[in-house]
């Protein structure tokens, strides 16, 4: 799936992008309420350097399996977002589903139990969840109205063209933004913390 409008274009990215994906998606996460009260104990720096190494790996695995998207510009990544096949991934690499719903760190939360039960039932019908792992602009290209334009494009025809959407978000803004596309199922599962659902 590839957007092309005028101006900025989201495109499929491989796993060569993996890392500078990673530093990207630390970048716009670290300062986020939730995340930094995940790493709290951390120095800024830390917890950036700690997230991009926990996050490479998956959106390599992502990237892959053609879940991997982007908007590129002078500067380099502008943009990205990243997707899985929940089921594929939970039955195919076991190991890289626990890391991802777990935190890396082989336990889990309250909030990750939940998702998991909410998510079983499609499984069991044999239902393809796409699971929304991350997305995120970069600063510079915040006030990029092409760019904002052609990612919430996308973003619609990804929200057409699959079968049931999840996601959890830690940001408010996108949160609200994401819930005037249309009916979805929005759980709070903590302070700043929700569960998206559109079936």
């Amino acid at each position: 799936m590839t957007d092309r409008r005028k101006g900025a274009r989201v495109e499929r990215l491989t796993a060569a992008s993996a890392g500078e994906t990673a530093e990207l998606a630390a970048l716009c996460m670290a300062d986020n309420s939730y995340y930094a009260a995940l790493y709290g104990n951390l120095r800024r720096d830390e917890r950036l350097s700690l997230m991009r190494e926990r996050m490479e790996a998956t959106i390599a695995y992502c990237a892959a399996g053609g879940g991997l998207f982007g908007v590129m510009d002078g500067e380099g990544l502008a943009a990205y977002e990243y997707m899985v096949d929940y089921g594929r991934l939970k039955e195919e690499a076991p190991r890289l589903f626990n890391y991802v719903f777990s935190y890396g760190d082989g336990g889990d939360a309250p909030h990750l139990r939940e998702i998991a039960r909410r998510l079983s039932c499609f499984l069991a019908e044999g239902r393809r969840v796409t699971y929304i792992l991350g997305c995120g602009v970069a600063p510079r290209a915040r006030g990029d109205i092409s760019l904002l334009a052609a990612m919430a494009h996308f973003n619609k025809a990804l929200l057409r063209s699959e079968e049931v959407i999840a996601a959890d978000f830690s940001n408010r803004e996108l949160l609200e933004l994401c819930a005037r596309r249309g009916r979805f199922e929005i759980t709070a599962l903590g302070r700043d913390y929700w569960f998206f659902l559109r079936r």
